[in-house]
């Protein structure tokens, strides 16, 4: 057992997650506790990678989030496993063994969650629609309030999509930066998949994911309309991404400072508007290719 890694990276997680606790700026730094568990399970082999973990098990919940995630991410590098394989194994193993615990516990105690949400939810529109009312912006108010039905409504039945996103998401930014720190001493780990954004695309049979998810939005089933918004949130992320690749990729022509790059990018997807065009840029490249980084199909 390689101890003092294991204490170096108990140390970098417990660290990254207690500075979330003493500032809210320092909440963005916990998103990314993964991060060293990550880098030593690669690094050092699972044995190390695990006792890593359980040397901060004080908090089941860190465990069973940033843990696992740190599992799934460490196992997918290992093995050399695609980008998007990696994002998501790794994102999904938190959501699916804290979903089914929690789908045990609500069982057995004979609860539901769906009112206990929804009443949160009312009661948080509530709190806005009196602070906007404090602030003399009585409009607003009036505008929250005619909508807020249909925000709880749809708010409760979006938390599995809007969940599964943002944890793949954590995943694949967690993914991106312990491959950087990995990457930079050679022979420290197994050889890794190349894994540049500019170049990366989502697998293109994957469309017709999204294509599914569009058609179910429009059924006229409140069912069917629920899980196409789910798979749409899911696919969204996706195409997003793969849009942001191409942004970046145009963008390492004129520099090839990663920050530049990346604070550009984060500057422009703070605007909605370009949100949805970067995403449509995503979708537009199944067809069109823009960073020609496609295998071509031999003809015979």
């Amino acid at each position: 057992m390689n101890y003092r890694a294991i204490l170096i990276a108990t140390a970098q997680t417990l660290g990254l997650f207690v500075a979330g606790l003493l500032h809210p700026i320092g909440q963005l730094l916990t998103l990314f506790t993964a991060v060293p568990l990550i880098v030593i399970y690669v690094r050092e082999g699972r044995n190390n990678g695990l006792a890593a973990l359980g040397g901060w098990h004080t908090s089941a919940v860190l465990l069973l989030s940033f843990g696992l995630m740190a599992v799934g991410a460490g196992e997918g590098m290992r093995r050399g496993m695609r980008p998007e394989q990696t994002a998501l194994l790794g994102g999904l193993m938190p959501v699916i063994v804290v979903g089914a615990a929690l789908s045990f516990y609500l069982v057995k105690a004979g609860k539901n969650p769906v009112p206990e949400i929804e009443s949160y939810l009312r009661e948080s529109i509530a709190a806005a629609v009196k602070t906007y009312n404090d602030m003399g912006l009585a409009e607003t108010a009036t505008q929250i309030t005619s909508y807020a039905e249909t925000i709880v409504h749809y708010g409760v039945r979006l938390i599995p999509g809007i969940t599964i996103a943002t944890s793949v998401l954590q995943a694949a930014s967690s993914f991106g930066i312990a491959r950087f720190f990995i990457a930079r001493k050679q022979g420290t780990a197994p050889a890794l998949q190349q894994a540049r954004l500019s170049e990366w695309h989502a697998p293109d049979t994957w469309i017709w994911g999204l294509i599914t998810a569009l058609a179910l939005v429009v059924v006229p089933q409140d069912a069917a309309k629920v899980i196409g918004w789910n798979l749409s949130i899911l696919f969204g992320i996706v195409y997003l991404a793969q849009g942001t690749a191409i942004v970046d990729f145009f963008l390492s022509k004129t520099t090839n400072r990663n920050f530049l790059r990346g604070l550009t990018i984060a500057l422009a997807l703070i605007f909605a508007p370009a949100i949805l065009f970067v995403m449509v840029l995503g979708v537009m490249d199944i067809w069109s290719d823009f960073r020609k980084v496609r295998t071509p199909v031999l003809k015979s």
